[in-house]
């Protein structure tokens, strides 16, 4: 190795030594940022707080589908009735799940119906209202 290039490895390490300790979240941070993902890792965050923001009810009969790029959530229902009741509440609920978030907001939350029985099936051993 030449002498130059020994001068300059040296000169590299003696700066990153001077250099204090940052917290790893403001590393990571500025590593998503750099990476243009940050944004969406946040509106990811947001959605996994569905379940804590509609309550248990409500979360027995809808799954988180997926967050899109335009901060769109898509949310499956288990039936045409709650699709209706939960479009019902869309700005309540937006509302909610954005409430103290600076980054990753959800800008719209569109209900579709789910094709998998086991979204929203009722529990076992509960009858269903109105029969006998």
């Amino acid at each position: 190795m030449s002498p130059m290039v020994r001068e300059s490895a040296g000169s590299d390490e003696v700066a990153r030594r001077e250099r204090k300790p940052r917290r790893v979240d403001g590393v990571l941070a500025e590593l998503l940022d750099r990476m243009g993902i940050r944004e969406r890792i946040e509106c990811g965050v947001t959605a996994a707080r569905w379940e804590s923001v509609v309550g248990p009810h409500i979360a027995r009969v809808t799954r988180v589908g997926g967050v899109v790029r335009d901060g769109t959530l898509f949310v499956e229902v288990a039936g045409a009735a709650w699709m209706m009741e939960l479009s019902m509440m869309r700005k309540k609920l937006l509302h909610r799940l954005n409430e103290g978030r600076d980054r990753g907001r959800i800008e719209e939350i569109r209900f579709v119906q789910s094709g998998d029985s086991s979204t929203a099936a009722p529990r076992r051993g509960r009858r269903a209202r109105g029969r006998g």
